[in-house]
């Protein structure tokens, strides 16, 4: 299987967990639903019409965690106007709101998160590598909110091979809690590791409904990487000058 393989790098995120009401708080790494939709950003896809697209059956992607993250709450002033003299505050309606941002461990360094996507339809998917190879977007890339901007880089098309694996396996991307329970797998002690368990949504139907439950999924927000025991299958993704081994979060 060729998968695309690319960077999307920023001076801070915030993708908002969808359980929050007053308070914005963040998950460490994009949903599923909110990689899609920069992935859609980059072909310039209208809005709300690719949900079908990227379908579980569809496209595959496995994200991976590449700078040592942290979080940080700020509380931040939004401003109701309704035309550009109201910005000064003038019409008396505003409100502090509490907002939690993802930030590199070492502020002089950028968040980043790299992608391996893989997609059925070949148009598509040409067209997407030929955007990312060339480090193109259509629509301005942010990482959860548009005060996040960000960029891409891209890193090269590698090749997914099926590995099957009984003990231990070191993969460096998120694992979903269900593909844990299916294998009878668990996460092994490391010292130092922070891992982060994320209750996610996944998936939207054509109306941008939840067309199956949100999914958990874990990450290692140190290094990235998690060490698994028990047995099951990973991908191994080799592209030039590195190898790595994979799962992807339909798995």
């Amino acid at each position: 299987m060729e998968v695309l393989v690319f960077d999307i790098l920023g001076k801070m995120a915030h993708f908002r967990q969808y359980y929050t009401n007053s308070s914005s708080l963040s998950y460490f790494f994009p949903p599923r639903t909110t990689i899609f939709g920069m992935v859609a950003g980059i072909l310039g896809l209208p809005r709300d019409s690719y949900y079908e697209l990227f379908s579980q059956d569809k496209a595959r992607v496995a994200l991976s965690i590449r700078s040592p993250l942290r979080k940080k709450i700020q509380t931040v002033n939004y401003v109701w106007a309704e035309k550009p003299a109201q910005f000064n505050l003038s019409a008396g309606q505003h409100t502090q709101i509490p907002l939690e941002f993802v930030l590199p461990y070492d502020y002089r360094e950028l968040v980043v998160y790299r992608l391996f996507l893989w997609h059925g339809d070949e148009q598509l998917f040409s067209r997407l590598k030929e955007m990312v190879s060339k480090e193109r977007v259509c629509f301005p890339l942010y990482l959860g909110i548009s005060e996040c901007l960000a960029h891409l880089s891209f890193v090269g098309l590698g090749e997914a091979e099926k590995e099957e694996f009984d003990g231990e396996v070191e993969v460096s991307s998120v694992v979903g809690t269900e593909y844990l329970r299916r294998n009878e797998c668990f996460i092994g002690f490391r010292e130092g590791a922070f891992y982060v368990k994320e209750l996610m949504p996944f998936s939207f139907d054509a109306e941008r409904r939840l067309n199956q439950p949100p999914r958990e999924f874990v990450g290692e927000v140190k290094t990235g990487t998690i060490q698994l025991r028990g047995r099951g299958t990973v991908y191994r993704v080799k592209i030039s000058g590195f190898k790595e081994r994979i799962i992807f979060m339909e798995d």
